[in-house]
């Protein structure tokens, strides 16, 4: 029996040690997680579905190791010496058990790419705004760190959760002892002799005594603790033992004790708002982390379009001091943290950082409204990059003219000089621009993707292709032409028939590609046809029969070109069919005309083109007023909710501070019970032992206690004030987007304008070149081009680039602050993969503004109680009629409901209260012998007083009590 037993107890302690398996615990931590989360999704407007913070396979961060397990990542070698041996001492053996790594990042994350992102010939990836955005999700840190952030803050609800259910512990002890029988010599007093001697050595009772279990109270084999809502807490526990003496005979005894301890306060740390205030906060802290992770998948999407975040993600609550839940809360400070978090803001009320600037930079001379970031600032740069490369090319055409202008003596050296040194800055301006660019896109790559620099990418430029306002195909046609007049210049003055011939067989495919360019720009007039009823609905009366006649004037331009060209056309058959060796000369001289008009034709037809394209961009309006989008965005923006309840938790600690003020009142009371026999459960009434009591701990000594009262107290004002201000500046921020749009889309038609004049001269400073030079009188020398001839050119090319480029920053300023808009007012909705769904704006579509409460004041029995207790006032008699205060001062909160709606009530709003003296009624100041008013009692101004002549009521901050918004009436008036 006894060998039986001591096996039991054996097996029962190792498999105690054991416990349950890493993973068990870090599976257990994810389910319960995904709980708390899924509890907190009950709103469609901040749900998140399928939650988990698990890395896709494909992303570079990936860990395909053991995450319970994880090898040892490379460490620094000199370092790694102080694992294995420090200060001489040897170190732990077993840091290589679960081996080593060599790489950090996923090794298999290129080989990937191709699954889910789309590669051209090369192996690029083709980037547009939705293949950025899944590859952001999958990549990105920071999205990652959010999403950790979310479920380290449910981790601190779990702990806090934990803490006020009922908590089991066991355990067992195992204990041999021995005693031998000898009794050494010792000291003893001999009263016979009156004095100390020495007792020599004697025999006495051996013992081996082998004891399994607790045999106290104190430190129980099983216990149960519970802390209950009212911030009692009690203790159950059960000892049990076995002893077995092997000395003189084999005995053995078994006994139990059963224990309890409770501990109820009365007074101080008492009440349901001090057991449950952690609780209360992370919770919360929780469902303003999961509204918060929302709108940051809202500020992810513009960070990765625009360059702009705009938002604030998840911040626990908990963690500062180590570990999960609020440990070391104490009610004061930022978060009632002390000053732990205090140098980040951490706790305090706020909205994040605002996006109401709009998305800046240095604009381009003339008007431009600057560059945007993200995605669409790399195709912003990549389209002025084509702008100048545009430029770059008809300058090197058009020199080509200007040095054949040199050799026939009708212009002079310096402007063909000054000609080629443009070229020549030009070219350095784009090879700058180009290197620009690809640092922007390797910062962009890093930063807002997570992924290497040398990731080759190409930019999907669908979204700027209408900003390439010169068609490559009509630039290619004309440079065929150019190409054909160089040819034929080459050729001597008696060219050979067959040369001839042979060339103007290849001229002949020039007609059809004219019949297609003039289809193509058909289709993009019929398309700023369309469009141009939607431009119309933004501008006035003159600038609309503006446009509306610049718009049949391009119709009738390109009805004009056409039948110029339809007359030239058959001219090349008849040049084509009547060539004889003997006017092969006269055949040459016609071609060359004929080349040149056609040369002139197509330059015309990409200027139609390119008005035409400038004429079908257009914006999407947005018709929306300041005091409107502000009370949207009171009502549905995500970071407000969450800064309102902010608000209220600096509130709450108030309470929370002044019960430290009274005095501590605990109820206590404990037992045990005990076995009589030899028999662990022989439990006896009558060996029971019961202890009741009443602890008092009076206040006197509360110095630190009103210290943190007071500043609660001046807390929760700096955070009023502070909110007030945060709406302010939401205010104050839709109104500046709103102005931003307005100017945006009042510009727009302003370079649009600048395009157009720009055109305009380009095409009259080429007409002036290519017109051509009269041939001189005999003797005399040739017509001279003007002095500026070449720098017109020049300076109307510069200015058509730059037009270009501001009109297209414009455009995507507009794009870029209409999304930020869209954000900020609470209604930018994104789908699964977290792509923007761009809706139209419209004020009648606005979703109704939900029911807002007031914001809490300090309840009166709070201040009351806290001056009652710390003796600054005279206090009333508690057991008094309600009728015996004075009447509270009303203020009427003005109600903006529509009128068929309309229920207005006064609701009372206390403000602040102090308890009045009673022996001075304030409706009638003493007097002095001399019947002048004498001053009163120094004391607090209340709003429970009533006043002879009262002022009339303001109503609330508009802030605080916004028109749209209908306020709910408070549970509790006061």
């Amino acid at each position: 029996m006894l060998y039986l037993a001591c096996w039991t107890c054996l097996l029962a302690l190792l498999t105690a040690l054991g416990g349950c398996s890493q993973r068990h615990y870090r599976l257990e931590a994810d389910r319960e997680v995904h709980e708390l989360i899924d509890e907190k999704s009950y709103d469609p407007r901040w749900a998140i579905d399928c939650f988990s913070i698990e890395m896709n396979p494909h992303s570079r961060y990936h860990d395909d190791y053991d995450p319970d397990r994880p090898p040892m990542p490379p460490d620094d070698p000199a370092a790694h010496e102080y694992m294995h041996c420090v200060d001489c001492k040897k170190g732990w053996p077993h840091w290589h058990r679960n081996g080593d790594r060599y790489e950090l990042e996923n090794p298999n994350w290129r080989s990937g790419l191709a699954q889910y992102a789309p590669l051209n010939e090369k192996g690029e990836v083709v980037l547009d705004v939705d293949t950025a955005l899944k590859l952001a999700y999958m990549h990105s840190p920071d999205y990652q760190r959010q999403l950790e952030t979310l479920y380290l803050s449910a981790l601190d609800v779990s702990t806090e959760r934990f803490r006020l259910d009922t908590q089991f512990f066991g355990g067992s002890d195992v204990n041999y002892t021995h005693n031998g029988s000898l009794i050494p010599a010792r000291l003893i007093y001999d009263t016979n002799l009156n004095r100390y001697v020495v007792r020599p050595p004697t025999e006495g009772n051996e013992q081996n005594r082998l004891t399994v279990g607790r045999t106290s109270s104190s430190s129980p084999s099983l216990q149960a603790r519970r802390r209950f809502a009212t911030a009692g807490e009690l203790i159950v526990g059960f000892a049990n033992s076995f002893v077995w003496e092997f000395t003189g005979g084999d005995a053995n005894l078994t006994s139990s004790i059963g224990s309890f301890s409770l501990v109820q306060p009365l007074l101080r740390n008492a009440g349901r708002h001090i057991a449950l205030e952690q609780l209360t906060i992370v919770e919360r802290v929780l469902l303003g982390n999961v509204r918060a992770f929302e709108r940051y998948r809202h500020g992810f999407y513009t960070r990765v379009a625009i360059g702009e975040l705009g938002v604030s993600g998840p911040s626990r609550r908990g963690g500062f001091l180590g570990g999960t839940g609020l440990t070391g809360f104490s009610g004061t400070g930022s978060g009632g943290l002390g000053g732990v978090g205090a140098a980040t803001g951490f706790g305090r009320t706020g909205l994040g950082t605002s996006g109401g600037a709009g998305a800046g930079g240095a604009g381009f001379a003339g008007g431009g409204a600057g560059t945007v970031g993200g995605y669409l600032g790399l195709l912003q740069q990549l389209q002025q990059i084509r702008n100048t490369q545009d430029s770059l090319n008809l300058q090197l055409r058009t020199l080509n003219l200007l040095e054949a202008y040199l050799d026939a003596g009708v212009i002079d050296l310096v402007q063909v000089d000054q000609f080629r040194q443009n070229i020549e800055t030009e070219r350095a301006t784009l090879l700058q621009d180009q290197n620009s660019l690809l640092l922007t896109q390797d910062n962009f790559v890093m930063g807002t993707l997570g992924l290497p620099p040398d990731l080759p990418v190409a930019l999907d430029d669908e979204l700027t292709k209408q900003f390439q306002l010169v068609a490559p195909q009509g630039t290619a046609l004309q440079t065929r032409i150019a190409n054909f007049q160089e040819e034929l210049g080459n050729l001597p003055d008696e060219p050979n028939v067959g040369e001839l011939q042979d060339l103007l067989q290849r001229i002949e495919p020039l007609l059809p590609q004219f019949e297609e360019r003039f289809i193509a720009i058909e289709q993009d007039l019929t398309r700023m046809q369309n469009l141009m009823q939607q431009r119309e609905q933004t501008l006035e009366d003159a600038p609309r029969r503006r446009v509306q006649r610049e718009s049949q004037l391009l119709v009738d331009s390109l009805a004009e070109v056409r039948q110029r060209f339809q007359s030239a056309a058959p001219r090349l058959d008849q040049l084509q069919t009547g060539l004889t060796p003997e006017n092969r000369r006269q055949t040459t001289s016609d071609l060359v005309i004929w080349l040149g008009e056609q040369y002139r034709l197509a330059g015309e037809a990409i200027l139609i083109q390119a008005r035409a394209r400038l004429e079908a961009i257009v914006v999407e309006p947005v018709q929306l007023d300041a005091e409107t989008a502000f009370q949207t965005a009171l009502a549905n923006r995500l970071d407000i909710m969450n800064s309102r309840a902010s608000l209220v938790d600096s509130w709450r600690l108030i309470a929370y501070n002044a019960n430290a003020l009274k005095s501590r009142v605990d109820v206590v009371m404990d037992g045990n019970i005990l076995t009589d026999r030899n028999n662990p459960l022989s439990f006896q009434a009558r060996t029971a032992t019961v202890r009741a009591g009443l602890q008092f701990d009076a206040p006197f000594t509360r110095l630190l206690e009103r210290n943190n009262y007071r500043q609660a107290l001046i807390d929760y004002q700096q955070d009023r004030r502070s909110f007030i201000q945060n709406l302010d500046s939401v205010h104050r921020d839709m109104r500046q987007l709103l102005r931003r749009l307005d100017e945006l889309r009042v510009n727009l038609e302003i370079q649009r304008r600048a395009v157009a004049i720009s055109i305009r001269r380009v095409d009259l400073t080429q007409e002036e070149l290519n017109k051509p030079v009269p041939p001189p009188a005999p003797g005399q020398a040739a017509a001279q081009l003007g002095p500026t001839a070449a720098l017109n050119l020049l300076t109307a090319l510069s200015d058509l680039r730059n037009t270009q480029n501001n009109f297209m920053s414009v455009w995507l300023n507009y794009y870029a602050t209409r999304m930020q808009l869209m954000r900020e007012l609470g209604l930018m909705q994104v789908d699964e993969q977290g792509r923007w769904i761009d809706t139209p704006l419209s004020p009648d579509e606005l979703p109704a503004p939900e029911e807002l409460a007031p914001p809490p004041a300090v309840p009166i029995e709070w201040m009351d109680e806290a001056f009652w207790e710390t003796g600054e006032e005279p206090a009333a008699p508690r057991n008094q009629d309600t009728a015996a205060r004075p009447a509270a001062l009303e203020l009427p909160v003005r109600n903006d409901r529509p009128e068929q709606e309309s229920s207005a009530k006064i609701l009372p709003v206390v403000a602040t209260y102090v308890p009045s003296k009673p022996d001075v009624p304030p409706e009638m100041p003493p007097h002095d012998a001399g019947g002048q008013l004498s001053p009163l009692p120094r004391r607090r101004s209340t709003l429970s007083e009533t006043t002879p002549d009262p002022l009339p009521a303001k109503p609330l901050h508009p802030a605080l009590q916004p028109a749209a918004l209908r306020l709910l009436d408070p549970a509790d008036r006061r």
